[in-house]
């Protein structure tokens, strides 16, 4: 009888350690992972049509996305477009996502307009 019960007392606090490291893990996954920016559009060394064109892209994880220095919004699904004006010869773009933790992560993207 006694053996049972220390078995299971094991058993369970087993089970509440890999719950709490379970637990752990998640919430320490953002800070490990840090934010994610995808630029979708354009993309590096594109041509613009026409002096104006439309940055778009996603970020996850991030508390403040900027353009050229320059807050920029974010849809719910992580999810902007903002529009810009290229000069020529060329324009280059800097985007930079920062999570809550202070982690960032910038692109840059060069574009030209077509002549």
């Amino acid at each position: 009888m006694i053996y049972v019960r220390e078995t299971l007392i094991r058993w369970v606090l087993i089970t509440i350690v890999i719950l709490f490291t379970i637990y752990g893990t998640i919430k320490a996954l953002p800070f490990l992972l840090g934010p994610s920016l995808i630029v979708l559009n354009p993309h590096n060394s594109d041509s613009v049509a026409s002096t104006t064109f439309t940055v778009s892209g996603r970020v996850l994880r991030a508390k403040e996305i900027t353009l050229q220095g320059k807050p920029i919004t974010v849809d719910t699904s992580g999810y902007f477009n903002e529009v810009l004006v290229s000069y020529a010869p060329y324009t280059i773009l800097t985007v930079e996502a920062t999570d809550k933790y202070g982690k960032k992560v910038t692109k840059r993207i060069t574009v030209s307009p077509s002549l």
